[in-house]
């Protein structure tokens, strides 16, 4: 008998070790290195971007009107930015959030650029929207849509439990009037509209970015993009994109707040009628705060870019003769690979019940020379080379901006890949090639709008 129970009892711990290595098996899996060119996502990305070529137009009537909309909550929302907060509720506006609108036309198309004081444009917002664009007479891929991603903005629009925890549980109402919102300011940036002229221009803030990722002060995007656009009426608005992370005040802080990039369009807006901000290659970048996480280093920097940009706007050259381009295209993916460590990764169901499957596209603009290109993600500085090489062959400028609509992680060159650092190991969600994908992508992208 004695025999025979441990026989039984071997039995169990055999089946319990089976049934050990079979969910281990279902949940965790070997990251994939296959070469993305060799993928079905990577070919199906690729022939979408050929049947869905962006639309085109040049024409000497350019109109632009622009309008700005208060979209601040109430006190007690959550706030995004950070998954550490689970959900922290703000206790006071230090200041409030806004979005900004730009409309552009020339006869023959229209486009709306849509910035946001928020971490993300979120994806709930995202898609709200999609259902409101027909009653305004657009299609999808004329709005573009981009955020200051500050992290002290508010949430309340996440959705299962990493959304949750980086933004607060989804308050339906919350979604709908950020959205009613949006399209307020699109109606009120039509109205707006007269005969404008456009210049693009540069500055530099070497100074206040510094790659957080490596430290390499060469792996750092050092400068100050903006668009200047003069109205008719002598009223003048700019558009400024920087890559530096807006992530100078404590996470655990229990205040609203724009960070640098709301104290750099304040200043801004004390020479121009408005000023828009838009978050541009951030994934690998962070800002110098040079009194620490305090207001007093959200005033110096925003004052510090507000200056650089300043110093170069009266020099631009505006024209009204200016073409006019959209597109977007659906970015496939391979399935996630969220990291265990460096040889393993999570099954993708576990991935997709924890943050949920959203659209990913990538979208573009051109204004005049500029094209503006949307990505869903923290893409890194770092992989802007090639992309500003693409545009100079063709007489152009690149500018990237992040965030929007859609979010696929930290996009990063794929040398990085191995660092064990929280961009490429905890935010990396597509794999080790995603960097070189998504640059392709945005090649051919640039590509496109060729003259």
């Amino acid at each position: 008998m004695k025999a025979l129970y441990i026989h039984k009892n071997t039995r169990l711990a055999l089946l319990c070790s089976l049934i050990l290595c079979l969910t281990q098996a279902c949940v965790i899996q070997r990251i994939d290195h296959m070469p993305y060119q060799q993928t079905d996502y990577y070919r199906h990305t690729l022939q979408t971007l050929k049947n869905v070529p962006p639309v085109k137009s040049t024409a000497e009537a350019l109109r632009v009107g622009w309008a700005k909309v208060n979209i601040t909550p109430p006190v007690g929302t959550p706030l995004a930015g950070y998954g550490k907060r689970k959900g922290l509720r703000y206790t006071e506006v230090h200041d409030s959030v806004w979005v900004r609108t730009f409309v552009f036309e020339n006869g023959q198309a229209e486009v709306a650029v849509v910035t946001l004081d928020m971490l993300i444009a979120p994806m709930t917002v995202a898609a709200a929207l999609e259902k409101e664009y027909q009653a305004l007479g657009l299609r999808p891929e004329q709005v573009y849509l981009t955020a200051t991603h500050t992290h002290t903005s508010f949430g309340g629009w996440g959705q299962k439990l990493a959304g949750w925890l980086m933004a607060g549980k989804r308050d339906k109402k919350l979604v709908q009037e950020t959205t009613a919102r949006i399209v307020q300011s699109i109606v009120a940036a039509r109205q707006q509209s007269q005969p404008a002229r456009l210049g693009y221009g540069i500055a530099y803030a070497p100074h206040l970015v510094r790659n957080r990722l490596t430290g390499s002060a060469s792996g750092r995007d050092t400068t100050v993009r903006f668009l200047k656009i003069e109205q008719k009426s002598g009223k003048t608005a700019v558009l400024t994109t920087f890559a530096a992370h807006p992530t100078i005040l404590p996470s655990m802080a229990r205040a609203l707040s724009r960070d640098y990039p709301g104290e750099l369009v304040d200043q801004l807006e004390q020479q121009v009628d408005l000023a828009a901000f838009a978050a541009g290659a951030v994934g690998s970048q962070g800002v110098v705060a040079p009194y620490g996480d305090t207001y007093e280093s959200t005033a110096a920097v925003g004052q510090q870019l507000a200056q650089a940009v300043l110093q170069r706007l009266p020099e631009v050259k505006t024209h009204d003769t200016v073409t006019i381009g959209f597109g977007r295209v659906d970015l496939r993916l391979p399935a996630p690979q969220w990291r265990i460590n460096t040889t393993h990764r999570f099954a993708p169901f576990l991935f997709h019940a924890l943050f949920g499957r959203y659209p990913a596209f990538v979208s573009s603009l051109q204004l005049g020379s500029t094209i503006l290109v949307g990505v869903p993600a923290d893409y890194s500085s770092e992989l802007l080379p090639p992309l500003e090489k693409q545009a100079a062959q063709q007489g152009q400028q690149v500018v990237v901006t992040g965030f929007n609509g859609g979010y696929i992680g930290y996009v990063t060159p794929d040398e990085h890949y191995k660092l064990k650092k929280y961009e490429t190991r905890s935010m990396n969600f597509y794999g080790p090639q995603t960097g070189s994908y998504l640059t392709e992508v945005i090649l051919q992208v640039i590509q496109q709008y060729q003259k």
